[in-house]
């Protein structure tokens, strides 16, 4: 190979590297050994360079790295507040105030029943009884979020024991579960904390898979546990804590003033009074003198000879641009949970309607993915557990034919601009596009409930209106006792001042 700078064929060719194992130089020109837009001869240089990638299972990953993923998330939930406000935001949007429960059967006296039940037992389904169904459900979702995966004993009697990731593992089984030959899970290995707030794998018991709920999140078909999701992200955690550890230090050092004490062999005078401080720079010996650069903990002080010469730091140095590489940081922290970075800061100054209904919708794609996920592992096998706990004890009856049928309201799209938001739901109704009974679950209210009341009410307006025709005479739409507004006989709040002035306007526009 020609040394870069010759020519070959008309071509020039640009040094970008030197092997020093191989003294092979590699040029940019189309061929092989660079790092170009050719997928598969990427592959080749990286193995001419000696890189290795792991072929292994996604299960064989995880016995390697599983505990210490999990290990440096839940250090980034104690310490570190971005991370912890993203886990936190996303069980907001994804659990709220939590699923609730539909029975629908044809029998209304079952399905109120059933919902009364469950209602009582939601209230304190965790058998410490110290956390409600919503706290509860809430901690489900943390901890998946936290550790990619968790479990929940049902417990004889009803309950449910929440069960952390660290907790499912044994002596002789690091993941805590035994599998058949196709990798179906066939027994559950849980055991305590000890006293030291240690994973107790001596004492671990085994359980059959009916009596665990066993809420995962794999990330290959050949896992079983899960890991956390935000794991890719990590290193963008520990840079962006570089970042801000690098600004602040700068700024600590422009708080401090130097001063700088010229003089005729000021630096050999310096260390005349210069005092024993093991503290300081000098020998390692304890008792080792300063040097002429005395440090006060608020100011510098330098002792120089008349041609000397101090200068502070500039503000550009560490990070000129700072903030808007925060922010860009902070904007790819959020990609594994599809978070965007007005969620994260929970800053919304420089986002207007359109792009925060777009960058949420995102992010609700994301989000409705982990409902599902609580639904089919969680709460479906929790309800049917349940229903057939109370059907045994004669506490629901129900015809042997009938098929229990049952659905979840879940926590919907948040609402951004309450009135746009509004028509538009408006619209959709009126189109068909969607029911009111979906409108009533972005509002985190049951069609049933807002039917009742508003036929209460409606009712109430007409006898009102009735009593003031009896009085007075006068009629008047029983409308603007409802809440809503008179079919032909609108109420204009609009004066003629704003009238002419809505009329100027527009005569303006036009001739614009």
């Amino acid at each position: 190979m020609k040394k870069a700078g010759t020519k070959s064929a008309g071509k020039s060719k640009l040094l970008v590297g030197q092997n020093p194992t191989r003294k092979r130089e590699i040029v940019i020109e189309g061929r092989p050994g660079y790092y170009g837009m050719f997928g598969y001869r990427s592959a080749t240089v990286a193995s001419r360079e000696g890189r290795s990638y792991s072929a292994a299972s996604g299960e064989r990953h995880e016995k390697y790295h599983r505990t210490k993923l999990i290990n440096q998330s839940r250090d980034f939930m104690r310490n570190n507040a971005v991370y912890k406000g993203m886990i936190e935001k996303s069980v907001s949007y994804i659990v709220g105030d939590g699923f609730t429960l539909q029975i629908r059967t044809k029998n209304k006296t079952f399905n109120t029943d059933a919902e009364q039940l469950w209602k009582q037992h939601h209230r304190w389904p965790e058998i410490r009884h110290l956390l409600t169904g919503k706290k509860t459900d809430r901690m489900v979702l943390r901890e998946i979020l936290t550790a990619g995966d968790t479990a929940a004993i049902l417990v004889k009697g009803g309950l449910i024991q929440l069960i952390e990731a660290e907790q499912i593992a044994s002596k002789s089984n690091a993941d805590g579960i035994e599998k058949n030959d196709v990798g179906r899970p066939t027994k559950f290995w849980i055991c305590p904390y000890n006293k030291n707030g240690m994973a107790d794998t001596r004492h671990s018991k085994s359980y059959k898979p009916k009596d665990v709920l066993f809420i995962t999140n794999p990330e290959r078909a050949s896992s079983i546990r899960g890991v956390p999701p935000c794991q890719s992200a990590f290193p963008m955690l520990h840079r962006i804590n570089d970042v801000c550890d690098s600004e602040a230090i700068a700024w600590q050092l422009l708080a401090r003033f130097a001063i700088i004490n010229n003089r005729k062999e000021g630096a050999g005078g310096a260390y005349n009074f210069s005092k024993a401080d093991p503290n300081k720079t000098g020998t390692a010996a304890a008792g080792s003198i300063t040097t002429r650069i005395t440090e006060m903990g608020y100011a510098i002080i330098v002792s120089g000879d008349p041609n000397d010469e101090i200068k502070g730091i500039e503000r550009n140095i560490p990070g000129k641009n700072f903030s808007e590489s925060l922010r860009t940081f902070l904007r790819l922290l959020g990609l594994p949970l599809g978070l965007p970075l007005e969620i994260i800061l929970l800053d919304w100054t420089k986002s207007n309607y359109s792009q925060s209904r777009a960058v949420l919708e995102q992010a609700y794609e994301m989000f409705l993915d982990y409902q599902d996920m609580l639904e089919d592992y969680y709460y479906r096998p929790l309800v049917e557990w349940k229903l057939n706990q109370w059907l045994s004890e004669k506490k629901l009856k129900l015809s042997k034919n009938e098929i229990i049928k049952f659905d979840f309201i879940k926590p919907i799209f948040p609402w951004i601009d309450q009135l746009k938001e509004a028509q538009a739901y408006g619209a959709k109704v009126d189109r068909g596009f969607t029911t009111h009974q979906n409108v009533c679950k972005a509002l985190k209210t049951e069609r049933e409930d807002v039917v009742e009341a508003r036929e209460a009410e409606i009712k109430d307006a007409i006898e009102r209106v009735q009593r003031i025709k009896n009085e007075t005479g006068q009629e008047v739409p029983w409308q603007i006792f409802a809440g809503l507004e008179p079919p032909n006989n609108k109420i204009n709040l609009v004066t003629e001042k704003d009238k002419t002035k809505q009329t100027k306007d527009e005569n303006e526009e036009k001739e614009d």
